[in-house]
């Protein structure tokens, strides 16, 4: 990515998420596959998002992570 691009990912407000100092040192830079929040009440929200950067970046998705995420998605409201 060129500098312009990497900024315009870590300031993008669609992959910021506030939290507390010991979530996000849990987390780190992990994905779905090896880390999700620890509230299940949070995981549609934090599936979706997840989704709508790797789309919005056209970044690819491991398979653990991939599955973790369709798992994740069903806990969304239907409707």
């Amino acid at each position: 990515w060129t500098d312009e691009m990497r900024i315009r990912f870590a300031n993008d407000p669609a992959n910021l998420l506030a939290v507390d100092g010991e979530a996000n040192q849990d987390k780190g830079d992990s994905p779905p596959g090896t880390w999700m929040p620890a509230n299940a009440a949070f995981w549609c929200q934090y599936a979706i998002g997840f989704i709508a950067v790797l789309r919005g970046y056209n970044l690819p998705v491991d398979e653990i992570s991939a599955q973790e995420l369709r798992r994740a998605a069903v806990t969304c409201p239907a409707g």
